[in-house]
């Protein structure tokens, strides 16, 4: 592989890359250069061997030809994997079954982590009139190279509804815990207001006073420790205070009659300037949105495309300002522009001739702070850094 300097672009520095050339090839030569154990997180976005023939690539493998394939892959992968990296692979249905159990081979059943659904379209158009189940979903597969060492960052989500559950109002917070008393929400917005709230009300103050707004939930006694349910069975047996037990690194378990005392301001955060309820990140990702991403990048790459806010958000679940990633199946950009964008080192790697047509001018739009679309405003990315490409 020889640098490209006519093809490079932005920050002479940078240590970016692009790789025009076949990918297990470029995998085993990133090992001999210096990059194996360097990469914090890897993103697959293989051919699903629809069997189909698109411009770019032919998708119509054998089976059996497909699993040489990606099995060749994923060990060129783990082998340039950090100990605490992790891989994610894109699949639809097609070659699912195949895809894991190579994956168990290569990397190790005990390193799954997760199977999360991607929720691409909704069930309507030519689709909804075939037999069966209506299929609108890819799924990725993560594993770790090592899932001791292994660690994400917890990520929150919107959550569409407010959660009824929470309908107590806090009367005296300032007071010691012991001392704590609870009344409906309802009937404390009853006294304020003079009459009942609406819901949409109701939704709208808990949110706006969510330190105060607080629901009870009964906890796994088998699941927690033996202070904990020495602590529960004192609450049910003296309903008439709450008890507090102090952990070390978490939260104070709070208990009230038997039950935890949770707090709704645990679930708000401030979106766009307002108060908003979030959720864990679940292995259901039905938030994304494929629809209106053929703009993104100013490029078109149809039925192959992935969102920025897809990859945005494997990045943040997996890696931290300046990580390695790489991206064996390119495609048209997506990774490295979402790297850029993210304050990420990347790797990518391309064999056909889109990379010129698609993948790089896309990338300098990056660097010149010309792509308004994909994560760009949510990241705050106003241009910068650069990339070189080697063939």
């Amino acid at each position: 592989m020889n640098r490209d300097a006519s093809r490079s672009y932005g920050d002479p520095e940078s240590p970016n890359a692009v790789v025009h050339g076949e990918n297990l090839d470029a995998m085993r030569w990133l090992a001999r250069a210096g990059f194996a154990g360097r990469f914090r997180c890897a993103y697959l976005d293989p051919p699903y061997n629809s069997q189909r023939r698109f411009a770019e690539y032919d998708d119509a493998l054998s089976p059996a030809a497909w699993r040489v394939m990606i099995g060749d892959r994923l060990a060129a992968v783990r082998a340039l994997l950090a100990d605490d990296g992790a891989i994610f692979v894109e699949i639809d249905d097609t070659e699912l079954g195949s895809l894991l159990t190579s994956m168990d081979e290569v990397f190790g059943r005990e390193q799954r982590v997760s199977t999360i659904t991607v929720v691409r379209s909704a069930a309507t158009g030519h689709k909804a009139i075939n037999r069966g189940p209506v299929n609108v979903a890819d799924y990725l597969l993560l594993y770790a190279k090592n899932r001791a060492a292994w660690r994400s960052h917890p990520l929150a989500v919107p959550r569409r509804r407010y959660d009824a559950a929470y309908s107590t109002w806090h009367e005296n917070p300032s007071d010691s815990s012991e001392a704590w008393r609870f009344v409906p929400l309802a009937t404390h917005l009853r006294s304020v207001l003079g009459r009942s709230a609406s819901r949409s009300e109701r939704e709208t103050f808990a949110l706006e006073n969510a330190a105060r707004v607080v629901r009870f939930a009964q906890p796994r006694y088998e699941a927690v420790s033996g202070k904990a349910r020495a602590c529960i069975d004192a609450s049910r047996a003296d309903p008439s205070r709450v008890y507090r037990l102090a952990r070390p690194a978490r939260k104070d378990l709070l208990l009230w009659k038997g039950n935890r005392l949770l707090f709704l301001a645990d679930k708000v955060t401030v979106r766009d300037g307002r108060p908003a309820l979030v959720e864990p990140l679940t292995n259901v990702w039905d938030d994304v949105g494929f629809q209106g991403i053929a703009r993104e990048g100013n490029t078109r790459f149809p039925r192959n495309k992935k969102p920025e806010k897809l990859v945005s958000r494997i990045l943040a679940l997996s890696t931290d300002p300046g990580d390695w990633v790489l991206d064996p199946f390119l495609g048209s950009g997506t990774t490295a522009a979402v790297a850029l964008k993210m304050g990420r080192r990347f790797v990518g790697i391309e064999r056909g001739p889109h990379v010129d047509t698609m993948c790089l001018p896309r990338l300098r739009r990056v660097v010149d702070g010309r792509d308004p679309a994909g994560v760009t405003r949510v990241q705050g990315w106003t241009g910068g850094g650069g990339f070189h490409v080697w063939a």
